[in-house]
């Protein structure tokens, strides 16, 4: 520890990952350097090195108690458990006389100082699960309309399974109609998309031709180097 002319010991300055800042020195220092005009200097100094040494992996939200930074590993931990973004989700939350909040997980049930706590907590999960429901319902609106412009395209080709012309379904055997398309069909408009964008270097097809294969025929999807 390196001293000062007169012999007093400098300040020991040690900062943790929370920001927290720990100056150590004996009182004859902090009397001297408190009334010197130099002091703001130092309090920067130890703010410079609290932020430094600040981690993001930590939770450091200053305790309402304490008045401390807390040291909850966000990383290897998750989301801090008391000071989240929504403390409210599982925690009673109701204040407490001493300070803080109340911290019992309103998933195991009613808090027996709080219950009213317990309400609020269902009426908001009742309400997270609706606008799930509601989200659910939208993409599943989003899909079926995907779906049905999908098969629309596909239907712009001819099939070569059961001959059906371009925008009529595809049939059975028997002439009915079938509610799904066959999968070659599908297959023949994925390859004309494609075909549609680039030419093949692998079978030399040009723009808007179809691949074929080493004895001419159209092959049954496109080449990789399409």
């Amino acid at each position: 520890m390196t001293k000062t002319a007169d012999g007093v010991p400098k300040a020991v300055l040690r900062a943790d990952e929370s920001g927290l800042v720990t100056v150590s020195a004996p009182p004859e220092w902090w009397r001297k350097q408190g009334q010197a005009s130099g002091w703001p200097e130092y309090a920067e100094m130890f703010a410079q090195a609290g932020e430094r040494a600040r981690s993001d992996e930590v939770c450091g939200v200053m305790g309402r108690t304490t008045y401390r930074p807390c040291r909850h590993n966000i990383r290897l931990h998750g989301p801090c458990p008391h000071h989240c973004d929504t403390p409210l989700r599982c925690h009673c939350a109701a204040p407490r006389k001493k300070g803080g909040w109340c911290r019992w997980d309103l998933r195991k049930g009613r808090c027996d100082h709080h219950p009213d706590s317990y309400d609020a907590y269902m009426a908001a999960i009742r309400a997270d699960e609706e606008e799930e429901l509601l989200r659910q319902a939208v993409r599943e609106q989003e899909a079926r309309k995907e779906a049905k412009e999908r098969r629309c395209r596909i239907l712009g080709v001819a099939c070569p399974y059961c001959d059906a012309p371009p925008g009529q379904v595809c049939v059975r055997t028997n002439g009915e109609p079938r509610t799904t398309l066959h999968g070659v069909r599908e297959n023949l408009w994925l390859h004309t998309e494609a075909a549609s964008t680039a030419p093949c270097s692998y079978c030399e097809a040009a723009v808007g031709e179809l691949c074929r294969t080493a004895s001419g025929n159209v092959a049954d999807a496109a080449h990789a180097s399409r």
